[in-house]
């Protein structure tokens, strides 16, 4: 059984080496900013944009049907702030986020349903001890609709789902300590993508922000992390999911990057050991291509029985012309490679706009499937749009 496993520790890696194949999106890489600290304040990316990130996005992702011709680009990035062209303070940087979900499922049927989800309703605040911003606290609270996150967290109202202490020791280490997201993987805005939304036990979802520290070397070319973790403040002791996650990426040459992750992870019913391997390329202005291909191992410690699954996740971004592209995303996952198990395919299709500053729109049509030995099954259709206003 070892010797299998290894084998399926190879295949992807070997694929990854073989290909010819980046708020702020790590599809970005196609503009040429492949590091996330550039526009983050977590060099590892997601969360609050940075002053140079909203300048950013606001000159060279958001159309700027809305600006005359006459409007210089500095202008409109004088006007990315929280309060647009006012300056504030150098030490407090907040920010408001908000994404909405509709979909429709089983669309032109009279079995259709559809629904909207309000999937993010943060406040940042982020604070400096220094001009240099070499100390910050970091944090994100957030609205607990009628769907909180956690047993602890109640209905219609705010709590804290991310809070850390950054510090730059250098330009080349930085030094995180708190409650944040885990260093594995592409961290794509999707959270319901199979690479994200790999399990429902506190690892890599929404809400599944941990506490720990995290260590990230950044360089050029290349760049690690290391993190250690202890489980979300809001979860009972014995469903916390500690453990230690690696992560890194290597720029093979300009706008290129390979990569790998590493987490093993236990509560005092579950344990996890995951692999992935990490590709993003740069196509033309605006276009990318990113890829995810991984192995999860989970044990369940009462029934001691073992399973081990893999995932494979491809993303393109086609650029038609500033503030608007095309999205495309195809998803695999097994249940268990060891034996006959559910393989499920699930393609995106669909639209991401950035008409206006602040604003995000998309439209995508998702088309599931799931095989399985001696049975079949109609495949799932579903229709999405989907809004963000950041400020």
């Amino acid at each position: 059984m070892r010797q299998n496993k290894f084998t399926f520790l190879l295949l992807p890696l070997l694929f990854l080496l073989n290909t010819q194949e980046a708020s702020a999106y790590p599809d970005f890489i196609g503009y040429g900013y492949s590091s996330c600290i550039t526009c983050h304040y977590n060099g590892l990316g997601g969360g609050a944009l940075n002053d140079y990130g909203r300048a950013l996005f606001a000159t060279e992702i958001t159309a700027r049907d809305v600006y005359s011709k006459r409007t210089e680009e500095e202008t409109i990035a004088a006007q990315s702030g929280f309060l647009g062209s006012t300056q504030l303070p150098w030490w407090i940087r907040p920010g408001l986020k908000y994404r909405g979900l509709w979909y429709q499922t089983n669309p032109g049927s009279n079995q259709k349903m559809e629904k909207w989800i309000n999937m993010q309703e943060d406040i940042n605040m982020n604070f400096f001890a220094d001009k240099k911003q070499t100390v910050a606290l970091i944090t994100t609270a957030s609205y607990a609709d009628q769907y909180p996150p956690h047993a602890e967290v109640k209905q219609w109202q705010m709590y804290m789902k991310e809070y850390y202490l950054r510090y730059k020791w250098n330009n080349n280490l930085w030094i995180y300590a708190g409650q944040m997201d885990k260093a594995f993987g592409i961290r794509n805005a999707d959270h319901t993508a199979v690479n994200r939304s790999i399990n429902r036990t506190s690892l890599l979802g929404q809400f599944d922000q941990s506490l720990g520290a995290t260590v990230h070397f950044t360089y050029p070319t290349w760049d690690v992390a290391a993190n250690v973790f202890f489980g979300n403040s809001y979860e009972d002791d014995p469903e916390k999911q500690k453990g230690l996650a690696v992560s890194g990426e290597y720029q093979v040459f300009e706008k290129f990057k390979i990569g790998g992750s590493a987490m093993t992870s236990q509560s005092d019913f579950v344990k996890w050991n995951m692999l992935a391997f990490t590709s993003r390329i740069g196509l033309s202005k605006g276009s990318s291509i990113l890829a995810e291909i991984g192995l999860k191992d989970q044990t369940t410690k009462a029934s001691d029985t073992n399973i081990l699954g893999t995932y494979a996740w491809i993303q393109s971004l086609v650029n038609i012309r500033r503030g608007y592209n095309l999205l495309s995303t195809i998803e695999a996952s097994k249940s268990d490679i060891k034996k006959s198990s559910a393989e499920n395919l699930r393609w995106s299709v669909g639209t991401m706009f950035f008409p206006i500053p602040r604003t995000e729109i998309r439209i995508m049509a998702v088309n599931g499937k799931t095989y399985e030995d001696g049975s079949g099954q109609y495949d799932s259709w579903m229709l999405q749009s989907q809004l963000h206003v950041s400020y």
